[in-house]
Parts: C-alpha cells; structure tokens; sequence
C-alpha cells in the first residue's frame, strides 16, 4: 500500500487491508506519508472556499482524520462526509473529529463497490482523497472520476493526493530511494528514532520495491488525461514527491 489509512492492501501479499495494518499506520503513518504538512496545505489551498463559506466535502478514506480536521480547521463552517473502509479507522476518525459535532458524518464503504457514490447526497464542493484511490485498476478509476463529476456543484472540486505508477525503471529506482529516504528523515524528525523507517523497510511497504496485488497504482499522465477526457477544467499536478503527488480539477460552472 502506499500510504493512506482506508481501503488497502495488506503486507503479507493478502489483497485486503486488515485492521491490524491499520493500527499500525495510525501509529506511524505520518512518518510514512512523504511530507504530509505539504500534502495537506496544497490540497487545503486548492480547495475552491473562502474560508468562512458554508458547504460540503467528501473525504474517501479518512484513514485517522488528519485531512478533515485540517479541512475543518482552515474551513470552519464546512460539514464534512468521511468515508472509509476500516473501522479501526473510523474510530479513530470520531475521536479526532468529535469537537466539530454534527458537521461531520461518517460511513463505512467500500471503494471497489462502483455504486457508492449514490449514498452521497449530492451536491458536494468538494472531493478529497489521501493515497486510497491506487487501490482501484484504470478503468475503475476513470469510472470514478466520471461518477465523482456528477457529484460536484458546479465549481466544485476533485482533490487526490495518491501514488503515482512510473512509466520508467530509472523513475521507479528513484522513486523507491526517495520514499525511503524521506521516510528515514520524518522518523527521526518526529520520534527521535528510526522506528518507522524500521517499520517501513521490515513490513516491504515500499511498493516500488515489493509490489503488492492490492495496489494499482496509474501513472500521472494518463489520470490527468482521464480527468480531462470527462470534463474537468484546471486539470494538473501541483505536487509531486518520492513517487506521490497532488492532482486533481475543476468541474466548470454553469456557462463556463
């Protein structure tokens, strides 16, 4: 798996996240995530709110709920939809968001189930995903983009932060030291120690290196093209770090 809380894949080659990769990814994925504090501000800053404006947000895959409590930080009368395919996960998610009370909502889904978008009470500003969406093959993902686009109010957002598949072996040899490396910085810059650089490298969780069959990572030019082969305007790539990046578009407004 990448890295995000929600639907995944275990590391024992088990195609199916199990709850105990969950407790472990609520203990030490932010050290795992590469630079999480940039991933959140560059989603938070595409979002297209102002920030005391009222609306809704879907986040697939919670994971522990650092991404909607940031988006309830920096927008303080959004109501947030939570989703995810865990329960350990989902609880954690309560405790973290339980001081924002009934602006949010959880659900337990399941990303595979193509018809889940038609348990969210359109329409929605915005979408958010953190490293969830890999776990879907291609035509799943474009088919998601699409339903996801009907979902939207016009002007409304599809944000993904996600693992990206190289198109080289030099870009898959990079991509692998450079999660590795910056998963052996964050260790030490938050725990004093390499406990989840150790962690990282014992349980193979670097799919560059150890491919897991729950994993389906795409590679970022054809997603973008999908998004905009569907209608997406804005369509791009605003981060890209250690074979992760932040891409995502726009659904045009009404007469755009």
């Amino acid at each position: 798996m990448s890295m995000e809380e929600g639907d995944g894949a275990s590391r024992n080659q088990e195609p199916a996240w199990q709850e105990e990769d969950s407790a472990a990814f609520i203990a030490l994925g932010a050290a795992m995530i590469p630079r999480r504090d940039e991933i959140e501000r560059v989603l938070l800053d595409l979002v297209p709110a102002t920030p005391d404006e009222a609306f809704r947000a879907v986040e697939i895959g919670t994971g522990a709920g650092w991404l909607s409590a940031a988006l309830l930080h920096r927008f303080p009368a959004a109501h947030v939809i939570g989703l995810d395919g865990s329960p350990t996960m989902l609880r954690e998610t309560a405790n973290r968001l339980a001081p924002f009370g009934d602006q949010v909502g959880l659900q337990l889904f399941r990303l595979e189930d193509p018809d889940w978008p038609d348990a969210v009470a359109s329409p929605i500003r915005c979408f958010l995903s953190s490293l969830v969406i890999h776990h879907l093959d291609g035509p799943a993902k474009r088919n998601l983009f699409s339903r996801l686009f009907e979902c939207l109010e016009p002007g409304g957002a599809l944000l993904i932060a996600d693992i990206l598949d190289p198109t080289s072996e030099p870009g898959r040899l990079h991509m692998a030291r450079a999660w590795e490396d910056v998963v052996r910085r964050q260790s030490l810059a938050l725990y004093g120690d390499l406990r989840a650089h150790d962690f990282f490298m014992e349980a193979r969780w670097n799919i560059f290196d150890h491919p897991d069959p729950g994993d389906k990572p795409s590679p970022l030019p054809q997603q973008l093209r999908w998004l905009e082969e569907i209608g997406y305007t804005g369509v791009d790539a605003w981060w890209v770090s250690a074979g992760h990046a932040v891409y995502g578009g726009y659904k045009p407004r009404d007469g755009a």
